[in-house]
């Protein structure tokens, strides 16, 4: 009897242990899309981070306490060419490690800023194709308005705290060496950046708030929110930011609606430059059509109208692509 009892409780033990263990997941994607932008065709990797691989694990420590980290790649999908500015040295556009638990949870490492983790979701089109709104054709990319947000940063602490009833805040703070300004390359500063978001989000409602400045002491605040009525799940984004020598706004509006496989995504943003005077205006119309759970076909078409804009900037936009997650 007392063997059987002994025996059960070393098993026991390796149960617990083995519910304990660390697991690893490969994750990630590959997006590939013909495009016609600026009256040119190309193929793209859809001008986001959907064509990539991401290694994360999780531990967990007992006493509700874990550990975690990301490896993640970026890659352009048409060519095999690795999109984690290889010319700096850098091989993973992220890479953090993780400790959390009833407190919250701290990560270090290299990582987007608190800004960034939350305005991509209040994009009807995310960070991706030619139809998201903060991609308007004559900037760098979907970047936040004026040149101060931050894109990562490396030697970066981020704290959560846990979800108080819906609402949750952000903080980051990174070293000043070794980290330029995301939107103006090579320039580089001596300020520490540093970012705060507070998001609420609970049941259908989001709204959230955020602030970021960056290594060369730009700043930029913005105010996102959006609230899904089952039939559209509706969203905004406001940006303000400085550039080197005034600023830029950013308005974005827009809509996801499922219809079956079916998803129509409607947004419209306006950009509008104080350093030279110029006002950029960006409609567009997209459709995602899921084969499957991990694969989706989908198409965009943007128009691009101001006094911002070229002529060839200002022709229809449109492209049509495959995007595979794994």
């Amino acid at each position: 009897m007392k063997k059987s009892m002994l025996a059960l409780a070393v098993l026991s033990a390796f149960a617990g242990a083995a519910s304990a263990q660390s697991s690893v997941t490969l994750s990630g994607g590959i997006d590939a899309a013909i495009w016609n932008l600026n009256d040119q065709w190309q193929m793209s990797t859809g001008n986001s981070g959907r064509s990539n691989f991401t290694m994360s694990g999780r531990e967990d420590l007992g006493g509700g306490m874990y550990a975690g980290f990301v490896l993640n790649y970026r890659f352009n999908a048409a060519t095999g060419e690795g999109t984690s500015q290889p010319t700096q040295g850098r091989f993973w556009r992220q890479s953090w490690v993780q400790l959390g638990g009833n407190f919250g949870d701290v990560r270090l490492g290299r990582m987007l800023p608190a800004l960034q983790e939350l305005n991509g979701g209040y994009d009807a089109f995310g960070t991706e194709t030619i139809a998201n709104q903060g991609y308007m054709g004559i900037h760098a990319g979907g970047a936040p308005a004026g040149g101060a947000g931050s894109a990562r940063n490396n030697n970066m602490i981020y704290y959560r705290t846990p979800s108080l009833g819906g609402l949750q805040a952000h903080a980051n703070i990174a070293a000043a060496d070794n980290n330029a300004n995301a939107n103006l390359p090579g320039a580089s500063g001596s300020e520490r950046p540093l970012g705060v978001a507070v998001q609420y989000a609970a049941g259908p409602l989001r709204v959230a708030v955020a602030y970021d400045r960056g290594a060369t002491d730009l700043k930029t605040t913005g105010v996102y929110g959006g609230y899904d009525f089952g039939f559209i799940n509706a969203m905004f984004q406001y940006e303000k930011g400085d550039t080197a020598t005034d600023e830029q706004k950013r308005l974005s509006i827009g809509g996801r609606m499922p219809m079956g496989a079916a998803t129509v995504k409607v947004g419209f943003a306006k950009w509008k430059d104080d350093s030279i005077g110029q006002d950029s205006k960006k409609f567009a119309l997209g459709l995602d059509y899921a084969l499957s759970k991990r694969t989706i076909v989908y198409t965009d078409v943007a128009k691009i109208s101001g006094d911002g804009p070229t002529d060839a900037q200002k022709k229809a936009q449109f492209d049509v692509g495959i995007w595979h997650r794994f």
